[in-house]
């Protein structure tokens, strides 16, 4: 360790790189809301005879898949045309652990799917019993009405809530908005109410919960079981496989939808009272999702096993919104399980948002969706850069970003990773972008103790003509400090390489400069932070997270500003 006289020389020159402590605000932190999308919405055909309706009855119950207690009601036993209806068949494995009573048997799914279409579409809507319609919707052996006759769309796969169903409740708006942004839109009727009659004010119930978990856990497996074969089999079907992009399917989850996608991602579900946790299924279709509300369970009763450990092999993309008033899905469990995920994720908090949707803060849960969804889809690096810096929509109720974290897409042949490592016993952080020294790190070799955070970004190569390359130093061994440096501003180069606590370590790679402190919009602004000389020893991090650098700066580091502009 560097004496308290040649400490407190680091210290002072580590404080004249930090500069002015007022920083400017990333311009592109705050969005505005995007609202509805260009295009026309249509469905497909999903007509019903609403005479069936028995005294009593209503049109809920058979698409909740209630029992009347005497027999099962679902939504195809009122299809008036099913042949021309989107309507499978599930197999459901021979896995009583997950399935119960359900195991090796076969279960009905029905479909809507909503999809973008012409302004001058001249099919009428269907009305609904409910006072809500199917816009432009099929009858018989229509097909797609297509808003031109080339552009491919993205799929997404939505999955409602307990006891809920696609054209019921917000659900079928939520769908309207996302077709509305050129989504084709993919939502199966689970009719959770055929296989276990809960709902949604009981899954806060411990006693509730005990008595009837084993139906429980079989309902919760069915559902993306039942998300996996519909998307397969909507993949099948020319109508609609010619005009979607296999390769941008997103899902959005409601509420236990929120649970589905996340199983359907890999996640193993909780199975017993003891928090033993099971893997349901892992469909790599899943690019990204979101979960509105998801319900992560409760404190007494995770969704994905003990302390959330489920998740720790997911890496789908996910973005959680959540409300900090419910205690239906509460936000806590959430936080837990979102804390865990390893590749792109983010907590969203709406405050003061029980269970259900709120519509002060519509445009909010959408623009943050459709926001998150289009950088991790669409392949554009200006929505990839607009997702990883927003921090909250513009107007609306008071939403927070928790936790972020955006990974950067997989590195071409001229791009480099910078892999971000963390030693607990010297509360150090180092970061490489050469594959060799991150196996080196990785086995424990020379160097032990460091392990991955799992918050990277990416730069190029040393020698690329875009950009500047970066000085790498570390402390001189005896006299500095025992941490490494970057810079790509030369007079900061300069002035570090002739200081004699520092030594050079070579060219480390090149990345783009901020100008005033701005970085493009196809651009991730890398903050340097420093560590204010904790624990004796000098040292900086380098990170694109802002809840990451939120949680720096209350262990009392010091925002030197950014530095870089990653590749999103």
């Amino acid at each position: 360790m560097a004496t308290p006289s040649r400490l407190l020389s680091v210290l002072l020159f580590a404080t004249a790189l930090v500069g002015s402590p007022v920083r400017s605000a990333d311009s592109l932190a705050t969005v505005s809301p995007f609202g509805i999308g260009p295009y026309t919405v249509a469905c497909n055909n999903l007509s019903q005879d609403f005479a069936r309706l028995l005294p009593g009855e209503s049109a809920q119950d058979y698409w909740n898949g209630k029992s009347d207690g005497s027999r099962p009601r679902y939504v195809r036993d009122l299809l008036s045309d099913p042949a021309h209806a989107f309507d499978i068949a599930v197999s459901i494995p021979a896995d009583s652990e997950l399935y119960g009573q359900f195991a090796g048997t076969t279960i009905d799914v029905v479909s809507v799917i909503c999809y973008p279409t012409t302004i001058t579409n001249p099919r009428p809507d269907y009305p609904l019993p409910t006072g809500k319609s199917i816009p432009h919707m099929q009858q018989g052996a229509d097909t797609p009405v297509w808003p031109d006759a080339t552009t491919i769309f993205p799929v997404l796969l939505f999955s409602h809530g307990l006891s809920g169903s696609p054209i019921s409740s917000d659900y079928f708006d939520a769908i309207k908005v996302f077709a509305s942004w050129g989504y084709v839109v993919v939502s199966p009727f689970h009719g959770d109410r055929r296989v276990a009659d809960i709902t949604i004010e009981n899954l806060s119930d411990f006693g509730y919960a005990l008595l009837h978990y084993k139906d429980f856990i079989a309902m919760q497996a069915l559902r993306p079981l039942e998300l996996e074969a519909t998307l397969n089999a909507f993949l099948t079907r020319p109508e609609w496989s010619a005009r979607v992009d296999p390769n941008r399917i997103g899902a959005f989850g409601g509420s236990l939808g929120g649970e589905s996608v996340l199983l359907l991602g890999g996640a193993s579900l909780t199975t017993t009272l003891g928090l033993a946790s099971k893997p349901v299924l892992f469909d790599s279709h899943i690019k990204a999702a979101v979960g509105y509300v998801p319900y992560f369970g409760q404190s007494f009763f995770p969704a994905f096993g003990r302390d959330q450990a489920g998740l720790d092999n997911v890496l789908l993309p996910f973005l959680a919104i959540s409300g900090t008033a419910d205690t239906t899905a509460p936000i806590g469990p959430t936080r837990d399980g979102i804390h865990r995920l390893i590749n792109t994720h983010e907590l969203v908090a709406l405050q003061g948002v029980r269970h259900g949707f709120d519509p002060v803060f519509s445009d909010d849960i959408f623009t943050w969706s459709l926001a998150f969804l289009a950088g991790q889809l669409s392949g554009d690096p200006v929505a990839r850069a607009r997702s990883a810096r927003m921090t909250n929509v513009a107007g609306g109720g008071p939403d927070f970003l928790e936790q972020d974290y955006i990974a950067p897409s997989p590195a071409a042949a001229d791009e480099r990773i910078a892999v971000e490592y963390y030693n607990a016993s010297l509360d150090h952080y180092f970061f490489t972008t050469e594959p060799a020294e991150a196996a080196m790190l990785d086995a424990g070799v020379i160097v032990p103790g460091w392990t991955r955070t799992h918050y990277d970004f990416k730069v190029r190569p040393v020698g690329d003509p875009r950009g500047f390359v970066a000085c790498r130093f570390f402390g001189t061994p005896g006299i500095g400090p025992n941490s490494h440096f970057f810079t790509i501003n030369a007079d900061e180069c300069a002035k570090v390489r002739a200081n004699p606590f520092w030594m050079s370590e070579g060219l480390a790679f090149n990345a783009d400069a901020p100008v005033n402190e701005v970085c493009p919009a196809d651009r991730v602004p890398v903050i340097r932070l420093y560590n204010n000389g904790k624990g004796g020893q000098a040292s900086h991090r380098y990170s694109t997270s802002h809840s990451e650098i939120g949680d720096m700066l209350g262990e009392g580091w010091i925002i030197e500003g950014p530095v870089f502009c990653g590749l999103p």
